[in-house]
């Protein structure tokens, strides 16, 4: 194979950084190359974990991400190390499945204040030690030590009283980009079709969407919509503050309710009248008459069992990697373990798509899907609660030019990997860099080729010898001659370049 038809770079060649909508976003994703949205996998974060359930990052932090485990524990992955102290522990104070509690009960969810970088500020759900309440309580981090919560801080928010039964607890927790209102959203009480009659109840917590001013004094709480039976979980929009509840089931629909910025209160998502878009309800007799419940938001999608039994929500893709999953919806069924997206267009789903099997859904990697998570960047994990952590990447298209009888280079066994760049307006490219390294690709990248053709005609001052490799990594230089970004190998490791001119 030639040389110069391995390292053609194509037309849609772009820089590193993705458009955004702000100075903030930007400086998130500086550096970060990107990549095609498909094909893509997933990569193991580092760490074994008891029952995770979500995965969360204070804004602007890229170096960690935190992992709730349900029990009662939040741990760290640093630079992609697990700390082996964990952040948080309220075992304690917490009725789960450790200590004999209902599979639905524990360490359910965490929340940065959108000022963590400088208040430290940030907020659990979790039931208590009786298993009579669950909590909304608010800490800080240590002074001294930021990668841990500072005990002392503890503070109880709000109260929903939980005593009937074990399940349907909500427990998700979200702050809305556009109001800075932490959002809570809480199950209808437990057992079954909504036996205590809570979600329709404008004086119960339960089976709602709250909405806390955690800034005000006193911190108010506000039942925002109502009828919900156990909304597991939910999710903002990053860009523009659209919200995605998935809502769980009885025993015919699982459903996705979707709110547009800028939202109101009084929305009522019709549960226990309604299951999904169907009233009289399938699964419960009898309930109300339909008419009870006005003006009722409809799902917008749906399915229906045995296709699933427990909806999964996940998150919009706003992340740096591949900017073609923009707005794209992630989500998930705990029981098939299936991974889907799909974008909302006008309001109405359009582009449906089933990842499962490159994401290794169905049995092959995620068993039982309890969460997605996201990361500062905006890229997005899968959790399984048999105790593994995924991020979803994309499969890089490694670039090689081999002798005869060199190791192959495959995805997965190197050191980097080479990602497209992208065009973006402001930064106009009027030549590439090639930069060639031996051995695997591993070491730096030291020999560096100019062209402003979309192709790299050679560079190298001979063929690779017998059972020999040689790698390349191609960037992009601006219009002042800046090399724009060289991005980071596969492992996350910044690349080493050097301005070695290539002999010819």
């Amino acid at each position: 194979m030639k040389v110069s038809s391995l390292l053609r770079v194509p037309a849609a060649l772009t820089l590193a950084i993705a458009s955004t909508g702000s100075p903030l976003r930007a400086a998130l994703c500086d550096g970060i190359s990107t990549a095609p949205a498909s094909p893509l996998t997933t990569v193991r974060v580092a760490g074994a974990y008891l029952r995770p359930l979500l995965v969360a990052a204070p804004p602007g932090d890229t170096h960690r991400i935190f992992i709730v485990e349900q029990d009662g524990t939040i741990r760290i992955v640093k630079d992609g190390v697990a700390l082996a102290t964990p952040f948080l522990n309220v075992s304690s104070l917490t009725r789960s499945p450790a200590d004999g509690g209902n599979d639905e009960q524990g360490l359910l969810g965490l929340a940065f204040h959108p000022s963590y970088a400088t208040n430290g500020l940030f907020y659990i759900f979790h039931t208590d030690s009786a298993g009579a309440n669950n909590l909304v309580v608010r800490y800080a981090r240590d002074a001294g030590n930021p990668d841990l919560a500072d005990t002392s801080t503890r503070q109880v928010i709000a109260t929903i009283p939980h005593s009937s039964f074990g399940n349907h607890n909500g427990g998700n927790l979200a702050f809305a980009p556009d109001d800075g209102m932490m959002y809570v959203g809480t199950g209808d009480g437990g057992n079954f079709c909504d036996s205590l009659n809570n979600a329709q109840n404008p004086t119960s917590l339960s089976g709602k969407m709250l909405r806390l001013d955690v800034d005000a004094t006193p911190i108010t709480v506000q039942i925002w919509a109502l009828g919900l039976r156990n909304p597991w979980r939910y999710c903002f929009d990053r860009l523009n503050s659209d919200l995605y509840i998935a809502d769980v089931g009885q025993n015919e629909w699982e459903e996705i309710d979707y709110r547009p910025a800028p939202r109101s209160s009084g929305d009522n998502f019709g549960w226990d009248v309604y299951e999904g878009s169907h009233c009289p309800n399938p699964s419960c007799s009898p309930t109300p008459a339909c008419n009870t419940v006005t003006n009722p938001i409809m799902p917008i999608s749906e399915y229906q069992h045995p296709a699933g039994c427990s909806i999964t929500g996940g998150y919009v893709y706003r992340g740096c990697r591949m900017p073609d999953l923009a707005g794209r919806y992630f989500y998930g069924d705990y029981c098939a373990a299936f991974i889907k997206s799909f974008r909302v267009v006008s309001g109405t789903v359009t582009d449906p798509l089933d990842h499962t099997t490159e994401l290794g859904g169905a049995g092959v990697k995620v068993n039982s899907l309890t969460s997605f998570g996201e990361d500062a960047r905006g890229e997005i994990y899968v959790v399984d609660r048999d105790g593994e952590v995924y991020q979803i990447v994309p499969i890089l298209q490694n670039l090689q030019v081999s002798g005869v009888g060199a190791a192959p280079f495959l995805p997965g066994d190197t050191d980097w990997g080479w990602e497209n760049l992208q065009l973006t307006s402001g930064h106009p490219i009027t030549q590439y860099r090639v930069y060639r390294a031996a051995g695997n690709g591993s070491g730096v990248f030291d020999c560096v080729f100019q062209s402003s053709a979309n192709l790299w005609p050679g560079g190298d001052p001979a063929t690779p010898a017998v059972g020999e490799l040689f790698s390349y990594v191609v960037t992009a230089v601006n219009a002042s001659g800046n090399q724009t970004s060289p991005g980071t190998g596969t492992g996350g490791t910044p690349r080493t370049l050097s301005s070695l001119v290539c002999p010819l």
